[in-house]
């Protein structure tokens, strides 16, 4: 109702609303008058419209009654509503009301005032209904245009031929500013009929008058307005404003006549027509139109042969081509981009070599104007003429720079940022500014991940020059909501310039508060250096909000610094590897890492913030701390001068995570950074590549846990929770803790930004000395899954567990043991998930349905409703098809359920929570394996030995405490 009488669709919205407090004013209805009266008060208070206002308090004194009277008593000092709120009250009468306003306030409302008065006009119209109709045209001789348009909408429920005969009748004399209201209103009505009264208005003298009529036959689909409107749009006399009008109703017209009309005009208009006209052809794209255009830009008046250029990019096609060279050749100021545009445009649909071919073809025809190409060359987005481009701005004279550093900054992407960056590190003064801003805000609107803008954007602080720019980078920074953005905004928390420092601050405050997963020392200490700094009273409610972040950070853990960017505290140099290490008494291990340290304090140096590797051969440089589980982020940057760039890496003293020049494809570095090289079982090479250019910073984010290692490579996972493996011995999974080595590979490399989070470790599980003594093996601790082959993606080591967790389209399929085994006991445990399905399969091989060519003992919820109908045969603990288990000893489902299985020759027993569920002769069972219970064939069945494997059936299911004892 807040636009009630704004929209006449609401005025039967207003009749309802009318009946309604009727109804509630009835005795014995005060509950639902009390509802009506509370949303009349919501309604009032949302209104902005004083007309809306009044009609809402006289429906208050319609219902009547003490509900109304506190919502009037609020507008009795309104300048407009207190009048008609008075009133309502003294109409209500009661106690309460009359208690508000004095014995002789009068009844009569100020109708010189419009919302009285329209007020007034709405209530005679409920009381007459179509009765009003004269009393309503004769209001639109009202010198109010409120008023007159407030009887126009009140005519809405009568309208029909009479009404719009008698409206006509109005319009022919009527004054100017009534005939617009009356045609704009036909116009809104579809009034087909009023047509022929309204159409010689276009163009009349008076310029409302004109623009209603031109509106109202457009809104009508006047088949004679278009050219009677184009002829106004034409006319050298016509208002700017009305010119405008007539513009817009023909873009707002459908069919070819408006290209058409709009073409004449633009060869026959007026100056300010042909402008207008040109806009139109444009818009709508009128390539038919193209040579008209085109002969435009050659008018002699300035404007609309700039608006022909700046059409012409939405007209032309391949056979303007030869027109437009000239164009671009000749053009100046902002007609020549608007002439490259063009070009551009005339080349879309042409395949990328085709346009290249054709730009190049043209280069080579134009001189001195070749350069004007170098930004049609960069919408083609091709490498060949991102060179030609670069080759021009380094061999060129200053205009040809200008083009090509305008070409690099039209470059789409990130595909010139290296060449912008180039620029700005050049330092030159006309040119580093702005190509440092391209670079600058390319990187920021750019798809990039937040790693590799914070990287690129590291590039760029290093070369600004201004606090201008520092504070600019640092604020684009901060939306990377990366850590490393926060230490180089803690670099400038002491900037002299209140701009850099405030940047500075919100990149810590921000970010930290954003980033719950990032805590421990190095946040606690930037977000307490930026309270410090935060002395402005502006500023509290971020102190404020820091502070209690502060407070609530995990008080154990968290990133902490290993580098330190003055010295080569925590680190030292490498001897031999770890199984020779452990080998070493401590004497001879002191001895030897003597002599490592000093080479290591040869070989390496600390520099600018950098750990850098500058000497010969291979030499890394170690932790002095040693790991267990972590996740760790490192900058890392190749010298692309150096002889075949290579580094890496190494995770508890083990190579590596691998770092390398994607150019050496003799050694099959074009797969990418990232890869865990040395493995040979499991996957060794990066998904994808995700490496910067050669001499660029890259940065990783390691995770660790157990055996597993997942690797981020600027911001894009190439290593998804592979088994890294122990190069150092293969029998042996990777050492549970040991050193982080950074490696060095006979060329320089760089290193920065090292900080790790240690994670909190598994313990490992350990046989009780009974087992021990009883000679079992542990096949899987919880920390490694060295004794599992199969498929190590899907199953994984998890908090002490191997957890089957299928990813989307994966069944889950099997894991076996590495080795065979014949007769044994075979301990774990399980916890189901609902309706969880899986298997425990013995004397399998590792191809085929072990189920048939091994055997499978089920482990299933077989009490989840979706298996109520299976065979005795398929309960959990059954040998599958061949042998019924007991049912009744499975715990609830997220419980942990203890099994032991024993295999001696064809005897099978299973023991479930203490109590057997199996016990029986897969031989004498299955008639030797010709008849089983499921009637299937089971060659597998009596396989003398073969592997033990957990067989995914697509659900999530977690076991633990593995261990074997072969018999």
């Amino acid at each position: 109702m807040t636009s009630m009488f704004e929209d006449t669709n609401n005025v039967p919205v207003s009749y309802a609303l009318s009946g309604w407090a009727a109804y509630v004013s009835a005795p014995g209805r005060e509950a639902a008058r009390k509802s009506f009266a509370e949303g009349i008060a919501r309604a009032l208070k949302k209104s902005g419209d004083p007309v809306v206002q009044a009609y809402y308090i006289r429906l208050l004194q319609r219902c009547g009654g003490d509900e109304s009277v506190p919502v009037l008593a609020e507008y009795l000092g309104d300048g407009q509503l207190g009048d008609p709120a008075r009133c309502a009250l003294l109409a209500i009468g009661t106690p309460a009301a009359r208690a508000l306003v004095p014995e002789e306030t009068s009844l009569t409302i100020h109708y010189d005032a419009p919302v009285g008065r329209i007020a007034d006009l709405y209530a005679q119209v409920q009381r007459k209904g179509e009765s009003a109709v004269p009393q309503l045209l004769k209001a639109l001789k009202n010198s109010d245009r409120a008023y007159r348009n407030a009887a126009l909408r009140f005519i809405q429920p009568y309208l029909g031929e009479p009404v719009y005969n008698a409206l006509v009748k109005e319009l022919k004399k009527a004054k100017p500013e009534v005939k617009s209201d009356i045609i704009t209103y036909l116009g809104l009505q579809n009034a087909q009929s009023a047509l022929p009264a309204i159409l010689p208005y276009i163009g009349d003298a008076d310029p409302e008058v004109s623009t209603a009529a031109m509106w109202a036959a457009t809104r009508m689909g006047a088949p004679e307005a278009p050219v009677a409107i184009a002829a106004v749009m034409s006319d050298g006399q016509t208002p700017d404003a009305v010119r405008e009008a007539a513009r817009d109703c023909l873009l707002s017209t459908k069919g070819k006549v408006v290209a058409d009309l709009a073409a004449a005009a633009v060869q026959d208009g007026s100056p300010a027509g042909q402008v207008d006209a040109l806009s139109i052809l444009s818009e709508r794209r009128a390539t038919d139109k193209a040579d008209i255009v085109l002969a435009a830009t050659g008018s002699n008046n300035a404007e609309v042969a700039t608006a022909a250029y700046a059409a012409l990019q939405n007209v032309v096609g391949t056979r303007q081509l030869a027109a437009l060279y000239p164009l671009v050749g000749s053009a100046d100021g902002v007609r020549l981009p608007l002439a490259q545009q063009a070009v551009i445009a005339a080349l879309d649909g042409v395949s990328v070599a085709d346009q290249v071919a054709t730009v190049k073809a043209q280069m080579a025809r134009s001189g001195d104007a070749a350069s004007r190409y170098y930004v049609v060359l960069a919408a083609t987005g091709s490498p060949e003429a991102l060179q030609i481009i670069t080759d021009g701005f380094e061999s060129g004279d200053a205009a040809a720079k200008e083009q090509a550093l305008t070409a690099l900054l039209s470059w789409k992407g990130l595909g010139a940022t290296d060449e912008l960056y180039k620029i700005a590190k050049a330092g030159d003064a006309a040119y580093a500014g702005k190509a440092l801003d391209g670079f600058v805000s390319r990187v920021a609107a750019s798809g990039a991940t937040p790693e590799l803008k914070q990287i690129m954007l590291t590039e760029a602080m290093d070369i600004a020059s201004t606090p201008a720019r520092k504070a600019t980078i640092l604020k684009k920074m901060g939306d990377t909501g990366t850590l490393q953005a926060m230490v180089l905004a803690g670099n400038y928390l002491n900037s002299t310039d209140p701009a850099v420092q405030q940047a500075a601050v919100n990149v810590i405050y921000n970010t930290a508060l954003a980033r719950k997963d990032l805590y421990g020392p190095v946040v606690t200490d930037l977000l307490e250096k930026a309270v410090a700094v935060s002395t402005n009273p502006d500023q509290r409610y971020q102190v404020e909000e820091a502070n209690k972040h502060i407070a609530a950070m995990p008080k154990e853990g968290g990133f902490v610094s290993m580098f330190n960017g003055k010295d080569f505290a925590g680190w030292k140099g490498l001897v031999e590897n770890p199984v020779k290490r452990a080998q070493m008494s401590a004497q001879e291990l002191a001895a030897k890492q003597k002599v490592a340290d000093e080479a290591m304090r040869r070989d390496w140096q600390v520099a600018d913030g950098l750990l850098s590797f500058v000497g010969d051969g291979y030499d890394n440089i170690c932790t002095e701390k040693q790991y267990g589980d972590f996740e760790m982020y490192v900058d890392w940057r190749l010298d692309p001068n150096g002889k075949e760039p290579d580094a890496g890496i190494y995770l508890r003293g083990t190579p590596q995570v691998q770092i390398w020049d994607t150019s050496r494809r003799n050694v099959g570095a074009q797969v990418g950074s990232g890869g865990l090289y040395n493995n040979k079982v499991n996957e060794s090479k990066p998904s994808h590549v995700a490496d910067n250019k050669l001499g660029h910073w890259n940065t990783f984010f390691i995770r660790m846990v157990g055996d597993r290692v997942s690797v981020w490579l600027n911001g894009e996972q190439v290593v998804d929770n592979v088994i890294m493996e122990n190069y150092w011995d293969r029998s042996q999974p990777i050492p549970a803790i040991d050193q982080i080595e950074l490696q060095a590979h006979g060329s320089r490399v760089d290193y920065r930004n090292l900080y790790i989070n240690e994670l909190p470790r598994t313990e490992p599980y350990e046989l009780s000395a009974e087992e021990q003594k009883e000679g079992f093996k542990v096949l899987f601790d919880g920390t490694n899954m060295h004794e599992w082959i199969g498929n190590t993606r899907d199953y994984v080591s998890n908090d002490g567990m191997i957890s089957l967790v299928p990813h989307e389209g994966s069944y889950g399929g099997n894991l076996y043991t590495k080795d065979e085994y014949k007769d044994f006991v075979f301990r774990f445990e399980f916890k189901l998930t609902p309706g969880a399905n899986n298997g425990l399969g013995i004397r399998t091989p590792t191809e085929g349905d072990a189920a048939y060519v091994g055997m499978e003992l089920q482990i299933l919820d077989n009490d989840a409703p979706i298996y109520k109908n299976l065979e005795p045969y398929q309960y959990h603990g059954s040998v599958y098809g061949v042998i019924p288990a007991k049912r009744g000893a499975l715990k609830p489902v997220g419980e942990w359920n203890y099994q032991e299985v024993i295999a001696k020759g064809n005897h099978i027993k299973v023991i479930l929570n203490g109590e057997v569920i199996v016990d029986g002769d897969i031989a004498k069972a299955s008639d030797n394996g010709k008849a089983t219970a499921d009637h299937k064939q089971h060659p597998g069945l009596l396989n003398e030995k073969g592997h033990i494997g957990f067989l995914g059936h697509g659900s999530e299911v977690h076991f633990r405490n593995i261990r074997i004892k072969e018999l």
